[in-house]
């Protein structure tokens, strides 16, 4: 009713729907928030899961493989100890069969003869027996070492089945689409990034300037783009930045032209690849120097080191140079490192364009020539290269190799070559080289002369007698056990697989901490200047996937042995040597003894009644043939059994190492990217999921403020709190705006009153409270479309349906469970395997389905509700921001009338307020000439109002 105070219910209602809209945002944001506090707490949890991945890798497989190479190599040495206790066993037989057939003499007669033979078995069969019962230790001994070894591949073949395979490339896969996933979100959501540029500037700077000649020019970037695979820096693209940026025309990038060039648009983070790429590789050496044990593999993989750091680093050049000549290491490890920096100068898959050998020798002759002299005359030795387990074929090429890197040193070079190989020349390098080369060569040729020498010489002496030849034809098909076991392969692997020394393996412990505390520190600089944890094209999943073919090709050559029928058949083979080899010696001595006695009657005895076939040397061959095919067969176990086993042996376990290493990498990378995933991370999460909740908080209070303050003004603009009067609007009825232009309009005079000259400070106040507010709606619903849209981008980029382990507990923790049946020692600590998914939050693709669903709908839900009844809401207000106005104004023109009505006419004066309030309609006629005087004075003052945009 007009003239009385009423509640503004429909500003109430609009006010209460607001709120409920604008909470909806907040629950629906913070939400959001604690997907991103989940998605930390993930982060962690595959960090843990990862890194305790790479230990049980290193701790379980890896000792587990060196412990397996280690009994085969000793296999080895067995199988060959077995094969010349053979031939000894042969020789000793056939000799004392030939000995005691010496003893016969002319004169003895038939029965002499057979009492002869009786004794002479009888002796035949005790030392048989005493032979094969020194030959079976042997055996043993080889079955011994093969057990353990044998046993661990057995249970590799039973869990590194199909299933685990699968299992391991899926976790591949799996691991680099959780970096992918968290690197989206981040990338999405984090912070800005690149503070840390001067890092970057300064530590692949060097990377990039691979002649190290103080510049960048257009040949390195080649260079760069061969060793790190950049395609972006191949062909003409490398002289077309050089270029661009050289603005000096030095025909090169110094450090501040660099800055420059790496910050070109076509080649977006090549520091960062670059570096990352680098400290991955270091990474996976540091893993191959600290997990290696024998002296070749560490010899390797120090070289590796060499060839990776020297182009970057010279500085470690020298303290390794210093440590290799020093006297802290067996010379014999330095003349390793040598020979092996020599062959990786021909390899095509070395890890530097620049020459690494010469560098290295040359800071090692710089700090002790003498040192360096004495490695250099160890490996002009044909005996120390066989040793070690090299190829000797190889001794001349490595030896021309040195030389030409000491001739370059001149005087100095000169003389460690005079005093290591003895060669001097004064005709320039290629002497030199030549004739380094030509004592290679001669070493060699001497070596194997006097090696085969001793063979023939050893079979020879072995199978002197005719009796143990006859045995050596039936029972090993012609050739001695040990002669026709010579494996240059299996040598090899024997001397190759020789334990480091104390004083090696504490050095490779050092340099493998130095490699991996330099990779963590070049990886974490990585992620705090591009806010990720790996780069587009970087696969975890194709390092698994090599780890598991190299492994299976190991296990595959093992099949034969490992499986338990074919360790069974191993066992069976042995023990029938053990019982029925004695029997087919016998058996043959028994076959030469009755030819012998038999030539023997017929030549001494004379009665004509010998057995001239038998005594025939003829037939002794031919009975040799057919006694082939009588014995037992258990001599098959030497010929076949341990032949093939000492033949297959050194290819598993040359197959072992390599697989080794795929796993030292494996480790080793996964070791190194989740460690900075999870210290940086997590954090970062964190502290995202903290602001976003915080800014989402205080927006809500702020708008709370906004929309309590609108409901206040609008109860004040109805009459509560000091409000304009509401009976003011008695004299001229308010016609509030019906179309939606006219409200429009009237939300816009409201919303600009206060700029139009009002003098009302009330009115002003909330003129501009209205106006604040339709900004910061506004401002509302753009970050509602901003957040909705990057949520949704982030959410279908992830991908996370394709990734059954991230989004199902059960997968997760199968695949956990699988993986821990293949490593035993895979499993956080007081953490059940179970239960890791769960209390880890390894589901990540789950936590951002259900968050990221919840959060879309309310947020989405509530932005349009808070939007839509905003609006309303503010043109309410400005509707009864009007009324208010024309309020005032009704009140001012009262108050002007009553100024100018005549004191002495109280009657007509109070007859005119009283019509006015409506209360005396007769006292209207009474006023009405009064009221006709007042009123032209009034019109005026609301002309002038209406002049100010403050009356209707």
């Amino acid at each position: 009713m007009a003239g009385e105070r009423q509640v503004p219910w429909c500003i109430v209602f609009l006010v209460v729907g607001a709120l409920t809209g604008h909470t909806m945002v907040l629950i629906g944001n913070l939400a959001t928030s604690y997907m991103l506090h989940d998605m930390g707490s993930s982060t962690n949890g595959w960090s843990i899961v990862g890194v305790d991945l790479a230990g049980a890798l290193r701790d379980d497989l890896e000792p587990a493989m060196d412990t397996v190479s280690s009994y085969l190599t000793e296999a080895i040495e067995a199988a060959t100890e077995i094969q010349k206790s053979t031939d000894v066993m042969l020789s000793i037989g056939g000799s004392t069969t030939d000995g005691a057939l010496a003893e016969l003499k002319p004169g003895m007669n038939v029965e002499d003869i057979q009492h002869f033979k009786v004794k002479l078995m009888r002796s035949v069969r005790n030392v048989t027996g005493e032979l094969v019962l020194k030959v079976t230790p042997v055996i043993d001994r080889l079955l011994k070492k093969l057990d353990p070894a044998l046993k661990q591949v057995e249970m590799w073949l039973a869990s590194f089945g199909s299933k685990i395979q699968a299992a391991l490339e899926q976790f591949g896969t799996t691991i680099d689409r959780v970096q992918k996933i968290f690197d989206q979100v981040l990338s999405q959501v984090g912070s800005g990034t690149g503070h840390n540029e001067e890092y970057m500037v300064y530590n692949t700077f060097t990377l990039f300037d691979t002649d190290r000649s103080g510049a960048i020019h257009a040949d390195d970037l080649q260079n760069v783009a061969t060793i790190y695979d950049i395609s972006a820096l191949q062909g003409d693209k490398s002289r077309e930045l050089v270029d661009k940026y050289d603005t000096g025309g030095e025909e090169g990038l110094d450090p501040e032209e660099y800055t420059l060039f790496v910050n070109d648009p076509s080649i977006p983070g090549i520091m960062t690849l670059v570096l990352r790429t680098y400290s991955r590789k270091l990474a996976d050496i540091g893993g191959l120097v600290g997990g290696a044990k024998m002296r070749d593999e560490v010899a390797s993989a120090v070289t590796d080191y060499f060839m990776l750091v020297c182009g970057k680093n010279l500085t470690r050049v020298e303290w390794l140079s210093q440590a290799l000549t020093n006297g802290s290491l067996p010379i014999q490890f330095t003349a390793d490192v040598i020979k092996e920096l020599a062959s990786a100068e021909e390899s095509p898959n070395k890890l530097s364009v620049v020459a690494v050998g010469p560098a290295v020798l040359k800071a090692m002759v710089n700090l002790n020539g003498e040192h360096v002299a004495r490695a250099v005359a160890l490996l002009g030795n044909a005996s120390f290269w066989a040793s070690e387990g090299f190829d000797g074929a190889t001794q001349p090429s490595v030896l021309g190799q040195v030389a030409g890197w000491l001739a370059d040193l001149g005087s100095e070079g000169a003389e460690v070559l005079d005093k290591g190989l003895g060669i001097a020349s004064d005709s320039g390098k290629e002497a030199l080289v030549q004739a380094a080369y030509r004592h290679g060569a001669a070493e060699q040729d001497r070596y194997l002369s006097n090696h085969a020498e001793g063979r023939a010489g050893d079979e020879a002496s072995l199978y002197a007698s005719k009796c143990s030849q006859i045995l050596r034809d039936v029972l090993l098909g012609g050739t001695g056990a040990a002669a026709a076991g010579a494996d240059h392969d299996a040598e090899t692997s024997v001397r190759g697989g020789q334990k480091a020394q104390p004083a090696t393996l504490k050095f490779a412990q050092w340099l493998a901490n130095n490699a991996t505390d330099t990779a963590h520190r070049h990886l974490h600089n990585c992620f705090d200047y591009t806010g990720q944890s790996s780069g587009a094209l970087e696969s975890f999943a194709n390092q698994v996937n090599s780890m598991v073919s190299k492994t299976k090709n190991f296990l595959n050559l093992m099949t034969t042995y490992a499986s338990p029928k074919g360790q069974d058949r191993l066992i069976e083979q042995a023990d029938d040597f053990g019982q029925q080899a004695a029997e087919d010696i016998v058996l043959v001595c028994e076959e030469y003894i009755d030819s012998k006695l038999a030539a023997f009657e017929c030549e001494f005895v004379n009665d004509g009644q010998c057995n001239a076939t038998l005594a025939s040397p003829r037939w002794l061959k031919d009975r040799a043939r057919e006694l082939s095919r009588d014995i037992t067969g258990a001599f098959n176990f030497i010929t076949t059994t341990v032949g093939d086993l000492k033949g297959s042996l050194p290819t598993v376990i040359k197959d072992l190492k390599f697989a080794k290493k795929g796993v030292s990498s494996v480790s080793n990378t996964l070791n190194s990217v989740m460690t900075v995933l999870g210290l940086k991370a997590p954090p970062l999460f964190y502290k995202i999921s903290g602001l976003y909740k915080a800014a989402w908080v205080a927006y809500f209070i702020f708008f709370v403020s906004m929309t309590l303050g609108t409901l206040f003004y609008g109860f004040w603009a109805a009459g509560y709190f000091g409000g304009p009067d509401p009976s003011s609007e008695g004299e001229l009825p308010y016609d509030g705006p019906r179309a939606v232009s006219e409200r429009l309009r009237t939300c816009w005079r409201s919303c600009g009153a206060c700029v139009r000259g009002c003098q009302d400070s009330h009115l002003c106040f909330w003129s501009i409270l209205l106006l604040c507010e339709v900004f910061v709606l506004i401002l509302f619903v753009l970050s509602i479309v901003i957040c909705v849209v990057g949520g949704v981008q982030a959410f279908l980029r992830a991908g996370c349906s394709q990734v059954y382990i991230l989004g199902d507990d059960t997968v997760c923790t199968t695949a956990m469970e699988v993986l821990n049946t293949f490593l035993k020692t895979f499993g956080i600590s007081r953490t059940p395997v179970e239960d890791i998914c769960h209390q880890e939050k390894l589901m990540t693709c789950r936590l951002i389905a259900d968050q990221a669903s919840k959060a879309l709908i309310t947020s989405v839900v509530g932005a349009v509700l808070a939007t839509l009844l905003s609006c309303q809401m503010i043109v309410e207000s400005a509707v009864m921001h009007e009324r208010a106005r024309y309020r005032g104004m009704i009140e001012k023109l009262n108050d002007s009338r009553m100024a100018t009505w005549p004191r002495r006419a109280p009657c007509a004066r109070a007859a005119a307020v009283g019509c006015l309030h409506g209360q005396a309609p007769r006292s209207c006629e009474l006023a009405g000439a009064a009221r006709h005087r007042a009123a032209r004075r009034g019109y005026a003052a609301l002309e002038k109002m209406r002049a100010c945009g403050i009356a209707p």
